[in-house]
């Protein structure tokens, strides 16, 4: 089975009062172990999801899908407020809740 994992690596603002830039790495791994700044999730279609609602646009994910495929790896830089952090750090297990109506 293989996992997607994500994992943010913050840098300091480039200006005073500018905000801090997050270096976001997505691998491919067969195997489940990882560290705590990672988040697994169950299949590339959860993760996309996920970065998809507000963090990443289509085209950036189709190139991360296409870096994955071939290289298992990739890298982007984007800026991350607050909430959009706590929202990446959701477990994967309440990925898979089904949502209530």
């Amino acid at each position: 089975m293989e996992l997607h994992k994500l994992h943010l690596l913050k840098h300091p603002p480039k200006l005073p009062d500018g905000p801090a830039t997050y270096q976001l790495l997505i691998v491919r791994v067969a195997s489940q172990s990882g560290s705590v700044q990672s988040v697994d999730f169950p299949s590339w279609e959860s993760l996309a999801r996920r970065l998809a609602s507000g963090l990443v646009g289509k085209d950036e994910l189709q190139e991360a899908k296409a870096e994955l495929d071939v290289n298992r790896y990739y890298k982007m830089v984007v800026s991350l407020s607050p909430a959009q952090i706590e929202l990446l750090r959701a477990s994967s297990h309440e990925l898979t809740k089904p949502r209530s109506l």
